[in-house]
Order: C-alpha cells, then sequence, then structure tokens
C-alpha cells in the first residue's frame, strides 16, 4: 500500500522535470520581472486596437506571446506548490505568479470592451478583406455573442487585479485540505493501518482491498 514520502526522498526520475520549464527559482524571478515589466508594450496599443488590421494582429502577437510567458510562470510555480503544500518557498512562489498573472490579467484587458466599441460591421469588414485576420473570425463570433456580459475597460481592468486577492479563499481551502488536515489512517482487510492523505487516497481507493478502501473514504 502507497507511503507518502516527503519530497526529499523521492526519487529525481520520479519527480516533475521542473528545470526543463525554469532552470532554478533564481530565473522564475527574473522572468517574473521581465513579464511584468513588458507589460507597458501591450498598454501601448490601447486606443488604437480599431485604428487597421495590421495593428490589431500587432497587439494580438503581443498579446499571445506575453500570455504564454504568464502560462510558464504559472506553470513552474504550480509544480513547486501542488508537490508540498508545506514548502513556505514554494508557496511565496505561486502567490507570485498569481500576482503576475492578475496584473497580466488587468494589462489585457481592454482588448474586448474596444473591439466591442469599434463595431462588428468593420470588423467584418476586416475579416472579408484581410486573409490574415481569418484567424479570429471564431473570437469576433464569440465576442459579439456574449457583449452584454463585457463590461466598459476600466472595469474590466479592475476585475483583472481582482483575481489575485480573490484566490484568497480557495488557497485558504486548498492549505486546509492538503497541509493542515490530518486524516485518521485506513486499515487493510488483516487491519494493517495504512497512512491516509490526499497523495495515498486515490491509489488506495483504487486498491484491491476493500476494507482498505472503506476505511479511506470513510476518514
Amino acid at each position: 500500500m502507497p507511503t507518502a514520502l516527503p519530497r526529499s526522498k523521492v526519487k529525481k526520475n520520479q519527480t516533475w522535470d521542473a528545470e526543463s520549464v525554469f532552470p532554478s527559482p533564481e530565473a522564475f524571478d527574473a522572468e517574473v520581472k521581465n513579464l511584468v515589466a513588458s507589460l507597458a508594450e501591450v498598454k501601448k496599443f490601447q486606443g488604437h486596437i480599431g485604428d487597421n488590421p495590421d495593428t490589431f494582429l500587432a497587439a494580438m502577437e503581443n498579446i499571445e506571446t506575453i500570455s504564454k510567458r504568464a502560462t510558464k510562470v504559472r506553470v513552474y510555480a504550480t509544480m513547486s506548490s501542488s508537490v508540498d503544500a508545506i514548502n513556505q518557498e514554494a508557496a511565496a512562489m505561486n502567490g507570485t505568479a498569481g500576482s503576475a498573472l492578475a496584473q497580466v490579467s488587468a494589462a489585457t484587458s481592454f482588448i474586448d470592451p474596444e473591439l466591442l466599441s469599434v463595431g462588428e460591421t468593420k470588423l467584418r469588414g476586416w475579416l472579408a478583406d484581410d486573409p490574415r485576420m481569418r484567424l479570429y473570425e471564431h473570437y469576433f463570433n464569440d465576442l459579439f455573442r456574449k457583449q452584454t456580459h463585457v463590461r466598459n475597460a476600466e472595469v474590466e481592468e479592475l476585475l483583472g487585479m481582482l483575481s489575485d486577492p480573490f484566490r484568497g479563499t480557495s488557497n485558504t481551502v486548498s492549505m486546509l485540505a492538503n497541509a493542515d488536515f490530518k486524516f485518521k489512517p485506513a486499515h487493510e482487510s488483516q487491519n494493517k493501518r495504512i497512512e491516509l492523505t490526499q497523495s495515498t487516497y486515490n491509489a488506495i481507493m483504487d486498491g484491491t482491498d476493500r476494507e482498505a478502501r472503506r476505511t479511506a473514504w470513510k476518514n
């Protein structure tokens, strides 16, 4: 039956290859700083999305690049915090990533309100006249489908920034469930005790011992 090992005891080849994302926590910190600094480039497009297809496409390419970088930051932080919920350095890293993503969300939030103000007629014209724009046909369809739920740029930016503090409740629940709560052990049919944690629960429930499954579920 499974035993919960401290992270330091897990063989390297059985862990996530975090170094393939960033070679070190220092590299992660540097990228977060660079990512936040690069948001000024996105804001330069604000107020100009509707100028012409070239400007729109340049803005979307910039945003896509930043979004990919933000996702990479988030993945690395999650790889660190998910495997050891009581690791304070990993928790801090996760918080740093969450804050950076909130800033990305806020910085790019002007896109949808501004496109709606440009108007469907003009955007449909771009689709018809410029083959490069065809990639965004579904995006435009979806945008105008949900337009009654899109607020103005100022409100959308505020909502983007609020994603960071609003994560507090979710983070609290996660820490309680994954780090603070201690569960009574499960028992095999031969009454052997099995350590019960978030990391061993699924393996016990997938096992063949019915009593182990029953007591794991109950506890």
